[in-house]
């Protein structure tokens, strides 16, 4: 995940993953130190939980319910992922009556974290698709996705080999490089 902020003294910029700029790369788990002589750059990284894939019968009951509740889809695919913070969930993959793809993140107990929907692009607010042109004006476009957390929702668009995270105002952007399958 990459986030860039910027106000009139200062840039941020937050990675999530591997951080590689000029003469600064640290592979540890979760860093901030400033660049030398930047004065208004900050790298910051996490390289998240630990993530295996499971079969579908090893997903808990109570979280399998709640995502069928949720995405009436069918799954065919799970990971369960420790996070960093001891906490674990289940991330299932499926299609929903639709046929589009469907990704849901919940604990064992049943509670919906996120819920990722692949639609249309003429499913995304006209605000969300222009945040997205400015900051990859001549990619080609995969897909979209929806991703509501929290009764928030995000709209994501896929290009080659990053996407897009684009909240529906507009105003916050942020960009994943693909992770490898798992």
């Amino acid at each position: 995940m990459m986030n860039f902020c910027t106000t009139t003294s200062r840039a941020f910029l937050t990675a999530t993953g591997i951080a590689i700029l000029a003469s600064s790369v640290y592979l540890g788990d979760v860093h901030a130190q400033p660049v030398p002589n930047s004065g208004s750059l900050l790298i910051a990284q996490n390289l998240g939980g630990i993530v295996r894939k499971i079969p579908l019968e090893e997903v808990a009951l109570p979280a399998m319910s709640s995502a069928k509740t949720a995405t009436n889809a069918a799954f065919n695919q799970a990971r369960i992922e420790l996070k960093s913070d001891g906490s674990l969930i289940y991330i299932l993959r499926g299609k929903n009556q639709q046929g589009f793809e469907v990704e849901v993140q919940v604990t064992s107990g049943g509670t919906i974290i996120q819920v990722d929907e692949q639609i249309e692009s003429s499913g995304v607010p006209e605000t969300a698709v222009k945040a997205f042109k400015r900051w990859a004006p001549n990619d080609q476009l995969i897909s979209t996705w929806r991703s509501t957390r929290l009764g928030e929702f995000y709209y994501q668009f896929v290009i080659q080999d990053f996407w897009l995270e684009v909240a529906a105002d507009g105003n916050k952007v942020m960009i994943y490089k693909k992770k490898v399958n798992i």
